[in-house]
């Protein structure tokens, strides 16, 4: 069975092959063939000359100018096939390019179609493939002909002719078309998405980075040159050949000088000479295109092509030369960019020329996609680098900030050392101010008085009692307060009452709850009590009085008041001090940050009223430990 299908297949594909013979072509599978030559007479006869005619055979690709120079007006193809049998369903020819004025073809003296788009009008003759689809009544068995009509002009140089035929079933010859088409002209859309997508994103990194103007004119050169493409595709069959042609020579050469500018930046270098010339070149081409100076639009295509090629090398050239040493990858992918652009816009005039198969796909449309990838890389790696250089400067501003951060700490850990340090050294100092103004004073008084000869029990028993409470008064001001103002002033009650009995003379207090005093540290603490205790002691010795009070007090949420009044004979308040009591007591008020308020009694007597702010913070502690030392009595 495996050897009956062999042969049957094989004879079956020898079948299909026979339906093209006793004619040069070339299977291109078995429902398709190629056809390599063809005959070629030039006459201005309107009607498909017969076999008799003077026909002479051509190879295809055929180009007029190669066997008739400066030839014009019109020409005919004469294509025999033999067909083994009639098809049954419909054929099709294929032409990859072709290259006329107008073109019709005819099969067997009918005419199936053509084109009558010129050169001139959009430059859609020039290379475009051909599709047209034979009916299966206009062909028999036995010999076929396919005929070609063309009308030329005689342009400078001229490439019109037929390129090689594909004849047969219609899917396969379709398939051809659409891969002709997808190569050569339906290529632009995708290189206008791709143009489209790669603007959009280097817009928005402008956006999040305008410093960096390289990815704004990148943006701007895909976005205007996809904008030009969009317009050009509405409006081409519109009679607009003026715009038309502008459109199409922006379409066509108008990245070429953007990537040169954009090339040239991304190596470090700005020839504003260069990029000016760049920039007059790219406006005088767009308007060439409206008003030829160069001849026919084929000829001036010719040599806009040479000219930006030219301008891209040299950008090439500029960038090898005068780059960053050593050149770096982006600055040799810019370089190589220009240098592959302006070959693949060379390549088109090369087909033209001959120095390359004129049936080759037009590769002049492929310039967009290098000019995306190596410049859109290079503008990559400038914001890779970027990125890693601001990490960097990231870390190393962490590592600064982390050493300075350490510094102060340490600077502020040896400051808080030496406050620790001065503070116990004023603590020193006040505490031994206090036992020599105080318990010393107290001493020396007793000193005299038992060395005066006149020295009473009663008188030795009291001035010993004093010195002991001067003692205890200066060791309470040590211990923690912890902002506690109540407990503060009753121990003082504890200390000075014992003396206030002793005087012959009562104590009266009147405290109510007080609120906290957060700073209440012990040179407050030792300030508070003088104060306190200077009222009381000159009450007692200089009032006469038989009666002390000392009330407490809040007033509102930021004062407290401490008030000691008495019912002795009270004081003149606009005679002179003889002392320094009243000095000292205030000075010690203003150290605290309070007031000292002196004034008669209603009833007769003396009131002393001091009173302190709860935000003892306020008033820094040295300051008040510096007037507390000064103002000792």
């Amino acid at each position: 069975m495996g050897f009956v299908r062999i042969a049957v297949l094989g004879t079956s594909l020898a079948a299909a092959a026979g339906m093209f013979s006793a004619h040069p072509c070339r299977a291109a599978d078995a429902r398709k063939v190629v056809f390599d030559s063809a005959q070629f007479l030039r006459t201005d006869e309107p009607r498909p000359p017969g076999p008799g005619a003077a026909w002479r055979t051509v190879h295809l690709p055929h180009v007029w100018r190669t066997t008739d120079p400066g030839a014009a007006g019109l020409g005919w193809y004469r294509i025999e096939f033999t067909l083994a049998s009639a098809p049954n369903g419909t054929q099709a020819i294929e032409v990859d390019h072709y290259r006329s004025t107008w073109v019709e073809y005819y099969v067997n003296g009918a005419l199936i179609g053509g084109s009558r788009e010129t050169i001139g009008k959009g430059g859609l003759g020039f290379g475009a493939p051909i599709f047209l689809t034979i009916p299966p009544s206009l062909l028999h068995a036995g010999v076929n002909v396919l005929m070609a009509h063309m009308s030329t002009r005689p342009p400078s140089f001229n490439i019109q002719g037929l390129g090689r035929v594909s004849f047969g079933d219609a899917l396969p010859v379709r398939e051809q078309h659409a891969k002709a088409q997808e190569l050569g002209f339906y290529a632009w859309r995708s290189f206008y998405a791709m143009a489209l997508a790669a603007g959009v994103i280097a817009f928005f990194a402008w956006l999040a980075r305008p410093s960096d103007r390289i990815l704004l004119w990148y943006s701007m050169a895909c976005l205007s040159w996809v904008l030009a493409g969009a317009v050009w595709n509405v409006i081409r069959f519109l009679d607009l050949p003026k715009l038309n042609i502008a459109l199409l020579q922006v379409r066509q050469y108008g990245l070429a000088v953007p990537s040169a500018i954009i090339s040239l930046r991304i190596a470090g270098i700005r020839r504003i000479w260069f990029e000016r010339l760049l920039w007059c070149f790219l406006a005088t081409e767009v308007g060439l295109g409206v008003v030829p100076v160069f001849g026919p639009l084929l000829t001036e295509t010719l040599v806009m092509d040479g000219i930006n090629a030219a301008l891209l090398l040299a950008g090439a050239a500029i960038i090898v030369r005068a780059g960053r040493r050593p050149l770096r990858w982006p600055d040799a992918v810019a370089a190589a960019s220009l240098l592959a652009m302006g070959g693949l816009i060379l390549f088109q005039p090369a087909r033209f020329f001959g120095w390359v198969d004129i049936e080759s796909p037009i590769l002049r449309p492929y310039h967009v996609p290098v000019l995306i990838f190596a410049i859109g890389a290079a503008i990559f790696d400038r914001h890779v680098r970027a990125i890693w250089r601001m990490e960097q400067s990231n870390v190393e501003l962490e590592r600064r900030v982390g050493e300075k951060a350490r510094e102060i700490e340490a600077f502020h850990a040896e400051r808080e050392e030496r406050s620790r340090e001065e503070a116990l050294v004023r603590d020193r100092q006040r505490i031994l101010a206090d036992m020599h103004d105080g318990l010393g004073a107290s001493l020396v008084g007793l000193l005299r008085y038992a060395q005066s000869g006149a020295a009473q029990v009663r008188g030795l028993e009291m001035r010993v009692t004093e010195a002991l409470q001067e003692l205890r008064i200066a060791v309470d001001a040590l211990e923690p307060a912890e902002g506690d103002l109540g407990t503060v002033l009753g121990k003082l009650r504890h200390r000075i009452e014992p003396l206030v009995e002793a005087a012959g003379a009562r104590l009266a207090w009147n405290a109510e709850e007080l609120p906290p005093v957060p700073a209440l540290d012990s040179a407050a603490v030792f300030g508070i009590q003088r104060v306190v205790l200077q009222a009381v002691s000159n009450a007692i010795q200089h009032a006469g009085a038989r009666e002390i009070c000392i009330e407490t007090r809040a007033e509102g949420t930021d004062a407290i008041a401490v008030t000691v009044r008495d019912d002795g004979k009270g004081f003149d308040p606009l005679q002179p001090s003889k002392g320094l009591g009243l000095a000292n007591m205030r000075t010690r008020a203003g150290a605290l940050g309070g007031t000292l308020d002196i004034a008669p009694a209603p009833g007769g007597g003396t009131r002393v009223t001091l009173r302190i702010p709860v935000n003892l913070g306020q008033t820094a502690p040295r300051a008040r430990q510096e007037a507390a030392i000064a103002t000792r009595a």
